[in-house]
């Protein structure tokens, strides 16, 4: 049995109050009922100790005990459940196993609305591979503002306006006939989608019926082939949905179902798109931005914050992690040949990288390499980088062109922030002539003029995190 029970939080002695989950216990006893886990609706988190007393006195485990928090909406308590354990402690007693639920698309579309959009929706729910987002009086009044939220919802292939209606033949068609009364358009077609199978009329029939009904009405060609407007008809678990348009989403993978990924952020045109890749693949994505500050200014820091910004449409948390790189580049400067200095400082960057992602369990780096398109980005020298590290060294962007890449820049509105002047940390003391085919054995001779470990280890020492929400 679970059992849904209320800790009350009394503000006044901030205290929160068991008796009432252990009353309420007592009387389930009473008529032969032992509750197996307990739900606690509260305010406030509950300690270790707290759940400890409660599981002594009704005689559960204290895994057992979960804190139900209070949310503001109803569709978040499955993530917060979920977040609890709740799950996997009933399929435990219940003596079954299944794969870890996916909540993913529920979870990032509930956050994108939120956020952008707020205010706007009553529920989310689920419907045979379909997200149900019911709008409240306020959403319907804002569809634009809506439209532009889902839009960058990595995951959704399509999103479209519907409107529910009753499964009566009848009133399908009215509806579809009214919907399908305004617009400027010429030829049209009917797309009928029947996973509800106890509705008793098939697809091909409302196809041809419903077709019938607008051609009557509206006077416009049929198209089947390459129609101006499609009246779309989704017939599913009880209920119908009726509308004329289909906007395109970002598609790919829900931000997060992939693992974490550790992005090298720059503050050029390449990294941000190169991020952006692979949000969409799935992968969240945390950043690492190096400077040279004190001997630059700050430009490319702020650039990154507000690069970051622009890329929170797709992934709303996000953490920066700024790194002096300054440091090091002096040792190189001093004790090392200069045509490597470009090279040597990629290598340490990775490194650190890879240290850091290790920190905080990312499983792969992330760079803007495109081939060729700069000294350090020849095959030759992206494999001598590349060998200071053991974690997959990811490149969204290896075989795109540059004009692709600010294009797709220009989309995620990162380009003009790309742009703007700064002083990127590679360009100080930049070799004349760079090394473009360097070879691995004498880069290792280099890095033995150098403290590699200890300057590794100074440089995560010293790292400033930052959290975007």
């Amino acid at each position: 049995y679970v059992h849904l029970t209320l800790v009350p939080y009394i503000k006044t002695s901030d205290e929160l109050k068991t008796k009432p989950t252990q009353h309420s216990v007592q009387k389930l006893r009473e008529i032969g009922i032992q509750p197996d886990v307990l739900l606690c609706r509260t305010e406030r988190k509950l300690s270790k100790s707290m759940k400890e007393k409660i599981a002594l006195f009704c005689s559960v485990d204290a895994n057992s005990v979960i804190t139900a928090m209070d949310v503001s909406s109803i569709y978040e308590v499955p993530l917060s459940l979920e977040k609890e354990g709740l799950g996997e402690i009933i399929l435990e007693k219940l003596g079954m196993k299944t794969k870890k639920p996916d909540l993913g698309r529920w979870e990032e579309i509930n956050k994108t609305l939120k956020k952008f959009s707020p205010d706007t929706f009553s529920s989310i729910g689920r419907m045979f591979g379909r997200l149900i987002i019911r709008l409240n009086e306020n959403g319907q009044n804002e569809i634009d503002s809506i439209n532009t939220a889902l839009k960058n919802v990595c995951g959704m292939v399509y999103f479209a306006p519907a409107i529910k209606i009753d499964q009566d033949k009848d009133k399908i068609t009215k509806l579809a006939v009214e919907l399908m009364s305004d617009g400027d358009y010429n030829s049209f077609r009917v797309t009928t989608r029947r996973t509800d199978k106890d509705f008793p009329v098939s697809k091909q029939k409302m196809n041809e019926d419903v077709g019938e009904a607008i051609l009557e009405s509206t006077a416009k060609k049929v198209n089947l082939n390459h129609p101006d407007k499609t009246c779309y008809i989704d017939i599913v678990d009880g209920k119908a949905f009726v509308y004329t348009e289909r906007i395109e989403g970002q598609g790919g993978l829900p931000v997060g179902v992939s693992g974490k990924v550790m992005s090298m952020l720059s503050g050029g045109i390449d990294s941000p798109v190169a991020s952006y890749y692979v949000m969409k693949r799935g992968a969240a994505v945390s950043f690492v931005h190096f400077h040279s500050v004190p001997y630059t200014n700050e430009a490319s820091i702020e650039k990154v914050r507000e690069m970051i910004e622009k890329l929170q449409v797709f992934q709303q948390k996000i953490s920066l992690h700024l790194i002096e790189l300054a440091p090091i580049q002096k040792e190189v400067m001093v004790l090392t040949a200069e045509k490597y200095r470009i090279i040597l400082y990629r290598r340490f960057m990775v490194r650190i990288a890879d240290e850091l992602a290790k920190i905080h369990k990312a499983k792969a780096l992330v760079t803007g390499d495109s081939l060729g398109q700069v000294a350090s980005q020849t095959l030759e020298n992206m494999g001598v980088i590349e060998e200071a590290i053991s974690m997959p060294l990811l490149r969204p962007l290896i075989g795109f062109d540059k004009l692709e890449i600010i294009g797709k820049a220009r989309e995620i509105e990162t380009y003009d922030i790309s742009i703007q002047p700064d002083q990127d940390c590679c360009a100080l003391f930049v070799p004349k002539h760079p090394a473009t085919k360097s070879r691995l054995v004498d880069v290792l001779i280099e890095e033995k003029k150098l403290d590699i470990e200890m300057l590794i280890q100074q440089a995560i020492k010293n790292v400033k995190t930052e959290i975007f929400e």
